[in-house]
């Protein structure tokens, strides 16, 4: 065995440093990412090391540690998080939200079950990273809608996906490398579904886990999320002609609801119906309702009836011919308030300002540059001043003047009784809330022309016309994947330009799907493991492993053997452990004089037990920044799983193979 060099020593030591500064939780963890990535470099640049590195006979290169930024996990990463982000804005998995929804409300245990027994089954033919990606978006709409927390399914559906993953040769590629590595030696082959049976009796107790105890672990973890507050808006349901509900019986729109559609007023012209469950809706008809911001979106889109009448041409929607960008006209202010707060009126004689344009245009792009714009459902409070005090929207016109629309209100003061008069002819005092959906520069025009002031709360509206493009492009990234045609990095990379080229998403969009602390974690997690390797303290631990395996049973050796890969590939990639221990499993073999086949799995295995850091795997990193987890839910969750896997396939090995 060889001596430990100061370089190992230091680097082991600085490892264990970093690992207690991550579960401490006490800095963030872009700043101890980022003292990683400036400590390792300015260490190997004081005291160099003098062996020979990338080819050459030199000391290493410390720039070499900055290389993780460049590296195709990252690149993958990043791209996937962006396709992902495809599938939200889109609203491309609503449908199959809603639905998942409804058994996450009813039947959260057996939904749960459901997402890990088929997330696992899954992810034994198709690689690990699309199918959490596919899920991410589809996991976190449903929560939304059930109204609960996410990180309860997140974080153990990528841990039952990477269960899947080690069950058959294609599951991963840390697999495949393992499998060539041992024939190369003359272990094998090794068939698609040799060591099947191992994995799926081990997944056994382990799904147990992650459906029983793993949620309840996770009840502290509030998953990042948009949205708007429980407050009760009044708004009108339109019945356009052709549409679904025109000439449908009113019971028909609570069964699409699932009963949760309670009306308040239905009202044909100036007269009100009796809400008999018989009654024929007809085009024309407004359902008045009173319901939170998001359940009134919800029914818009079950019922498919708008909450309100304007054209997408009025509202200037999310069209490829609008500017995101605008600004008013040049010297011109619509009733813009003055230094006192109040509204001043800037309008000459004739109607028009001082530039000759017309009162209350719509603002004009500020340049020729087309952008995407994004919708926005967000809440305008009503301000003192304001020039809705006392008028209504349509007296207002603001649907004309800004191009968004009001589509429900919340009054200072609520009554028992719903007001006679419709939403838009409705007088508007100081204190009320207006609904307000439309481009999020066009609201921002509007506060800042006194209208009101625009509360936090706030989200975007898919681009539901994109969904099929972000389905299709999500689909062919996954094949290309699966089938191993492209790298999943240059795969998620070109679905990531195609949703821009195709507009599905905008500039925009990706900086808002990107981290930056998933990628400073991702570069500095890379470097670590790269120091770990060219220092050889993770050659010098496999040594002491082999070193130990001295007068211990071979099943022993086994069980440790997978737990040593287990630990080095929770710090270095996967990829390099199985480099690492697949020489070494046949050289234990043979010095113990039993097959090599089960040292090689316990190789694979403990290269596939990625569940004590975020940057143990590429999937962890997406549910990371998904769910809101910290380092410490990754070891408080994972380290449980970590032990029944390594127990239930350390024994199961010794059996099959007698040792």
């Amino acid at each position: 065995m060889t001596n430990l060099s100061p370089h190992a020593l230091a680097t082991l030591i600085f490892a264990a440093l970093v690992f207690a500064a991550f579960i401490w939780d006490r800095l963030p963890i872009a700043t101890i990412s980022l003292a990683i990535l400036g400590t390792l470099p300015l260490a190997f640049s004081l005291f160099p090391l003098a062996l020979p590195a990338d080819g050459g006979t030199g000391p290493v290169d410390p720039m070499r540690f900055f290389a993780g930024f460049g590296n195709p996990a990252l690149v993958a990463i990043c791209a996937l998080m962006i396709v992902g982000h495809g599938l939200v804005v889109t609203g491309a998995l609503e449908p199959a939200a809603r639905r998942l929804a409804l058994a996450v409300a009813k039947y959260p245990r057996a939904a749960l079950l459901g997402v890990l027994v088929v997330a696992s089954a899954v992810s034994g033919v198709v690689n690990d990273t699309p199918v959490v990606v596919l899920l991410i978006p589809l996991l976190l709409a449903a929560a939304r809608q059930a109204k609960t927390s996410a990180a309860g399914m997140l974080l153990p559906m990528n841990y039952a996906v990477l269960i899947g993953g080690m069950a058959t040769t294609i599951g991963t590629s840390t697999n495949l490398i393992v499998v060539s590595l041992a024939l190369s030696l003359g272990v094998g082959p090794l068939g698609l579904f040799s060591f099947f049976p191992l994995v799926a009796t081990a997944a056994v107790p382990a799904l147990a886990y992650l459906w029983f105890v793993a949620p309840r672990l996770l009840t502290g973890v509030h998953t990042p999320q948009e949205h708007l507050s429980d407050d009760v808006f009044d708004a009108e349901l339109n019945i356009a002609p052709g549409s679904w509900l025109d000439g449908r019986q009113l019971r028909e729109a609570f069964e699409a609801t699932k009963h949760r559609f309670e009306p308040v007023d239905l009202r044909r012209g100036a007269r009100s119906l009796a809400r008999l469950p018989s009654l024929v809706l007809r085009a024309g008809d407004r359902v008045v309702v009173r319901d939170t911001a998001m359940r009134l979106k919800e029914l818009e889109t079950l019922l498919k009836a708008p909450l309100h009448t304007l054209t997408p041409g009025d509202l200037a929607d999310v069209e490829l011919e609008a500017a995101a960008d605008t600004q008013p006209v040049a010297g011109k202010d619509v009733d813009s308030p003055g230094a006192d707060g109040k509204v001043s009126d800037t309008k000459g004689a004739d109607g028009k300002g001082a530039d000759g344009k017309a009162a209350g245009a719509k603002p004009e792009p500020k340049n020729n540059d087309k952008a995407l714009p994004t919708a926005v459902v967000a809440q305008l409070i009503i301000t003192q001043g304001s020039p809705l005090v006392g008028r209504s929207v349509r007296q207002e016109r603001l649907a004309e003047r800004y191009g968004f629309a009001v589509v429900g209100l919340r009054p200072r003061q609520q009554t028992n009784g719903w007001q006679r008069e419709d939403l838009i002819n409705r007088r508007v005092g100081t204190g009320d809330v207006l609904l307000v959906q439309g481009e999020q520069e066009a609201i921002r025009l509007a506060q800042r022309d006194g209208y009101g002031l625009l509360l936090d709360e706030r989200f975007a509206l898919p681009r539901q016309h994109k969904a099929p493009l972000a389905m299709v492009t999500m689909a062919l990234v996954v094949v290309l994947a699966a089938t191993k045609l492209l790298p999943i990095s240059l795969a998620a990379l070109a679905g990531a330009a195609a949703l821009l080229l195709t507009r599905c998403l905008s500039w925009q969009d990706v900086t808002q799907a990107l981290s930056s602390k998933i990628i400073l974690l991702v570069a500095a997690s890379l470097a670590l493991g790269d120091a770990l390797m060219v220092t050889g303290a993770t050659q010098w631990l496999a040594q002491g492993l082999a070193g130990l395996a001295a007068g211990v049973p071979a099943a022993w050796v086994a069980a440790m053997l997978m737990a040593l890969m287990g630990l080095i590939t929770n710090f270095v990639s996967n990829n390099a452990a199985a480099a690492i221990g697949t020489p070494l499993s046949v050289s234990l073999a043979q010095a113990l004089g039993v097959p090599a086949e089960p040292f090689v799995l316990a190789v694979l295995f403990g290269c596939n037990l990625c569940y004590l850091t975020p940057m143990g795997y590429q999937t962890n990193l997406l549910v990371m920044n998904a769910g809101g987890y910290r380092f410490a839910d990754f070891l408080r969750v994972g380290t449980p799983l970590f032990l029944i896997m390594w127990a239930a396939l350390s024994y199961l090995l010794a059996l099959r193979y007698g040792l």
